[in-house]
């Protein structure tokens, strides 16, 4: 099994590391990847604007704009109208019926899954997991008590949210937001191709850390954009529980590498002060 683990200063670096990565490999496919990105917020803009411009190039098939992507895992624009969850959460959910109507929306978002997680037969209210992270992560930025928060991948988010004690040492504590809902998701491809997200909080530094796992990522369609929106998301929670910011980490099941050597070459030239060794 071929994998690889990147750490990289910002989103640009570490995503063309990995793929870089992937370009060495057979297949072009790794397994059980992890790319740990310091400040997810942080871009090369000479990379970006090559990126869009390639992405753009493209007919068949056709990209949408990274900034699609973006926000179908956090919206950018809309958030910075908006001075609490609360009133993101509202206006978003009453966008949401509209924004499934869109053919690549039919099964949601991923913003959706976080703000309105399906509800049950017996609790058939949509769930807002974060502001139940959010709610989480206060409680224990007050408080300073708990070593580790966990949610079983088994319990439904509508189950009782309140944390269980560990340990008494408070050094890190983290809390779950799954995407996939199992009585819905029983295709095989497509979304969601994010499964769940993890929220770590370091008492020590009062920063939260961020990470995520894909079953499966392309890196060159949908990658560059999900780390981006993960970015901001993590930056979103840290602004509403007056905690700071920390590390991005992405763990995907398969990554795979789907642009052209020459497009992939057009890339690693444009980095204005490269941090690897990317070949020719």
């Amino acid at each position: 099994m071929h994998t690889f683990t990147v750490d990289a200063p910002d989103i640009s670096r570490a995503w063309l590391e990995a793929c870089t990565r992937l370009a060495g490999l057979p297949g072009n496919r790794a397994f059980h990847t992890v790319v740990r990105i310091t400040d997810p917020l942080q871009e090369d803009p000479h990379l970006r604007v090559e990126l869009d411009r390639l992405r753009a190039a493209r007919t068949k098939p056709l990209l949408y704009p990274v900034d699609t992507v973006v926000n179908t895992l956090f919206p950018v624009e809309l958030a910075a109208t908006c001075a609490t969850h609360q009133e993101l959460t509202s206006r978003y959910r009453a966008l949401y019926p509209r924004l499934c109507e869109v053919r690549r929306n039919a099964r949601g978002t991923y913003f959706g899954r976080l703000v309105a997680y399906p509800g049950t037969h017996d609790k058939p209210e949509p769930v807002d997991q974060l502001a139940r992270v959010i709610r989480r992560l206060d409680k224990l930025r007050s408080s300073a008590k708990w070593s580790a928060v966990y949610e079983a991948g088994t319990a439904h988010v509508t189950d009782d949210d309140a944390p269980q004690e560990e340990e008494m040492v408070p050094t890190s504590a983290g809390t779950e937001a799954p995407i996939r809902a199992a009585a819905l998701d029983t295709q095989t491809l497509d979304f969601p191709c994010l499964s769940h997200c993890s929220f770590q909080f370091d008492s020590a530094t009062d920063t939260v850390h961020l990470a995520a796992y894909y079953r499966s990522h392309y890196m060159f369609d949908r990658a560059y954009g999900n780390y981006l929106a993960l970015g901001h998301l993590c930056a979103w929670v840290a602004r509403h529980t007056q905690l700071t910011p920390g590390t991005l980490t992405v763990m995907a099941g398969c990554a795979r590498l789907d642009c052209t050597k020459s497009e992939l070459s057009t890339l690693q030239h444009t980095l204005t002060t490269p941090l690897f060794d990317l070949g020719a």
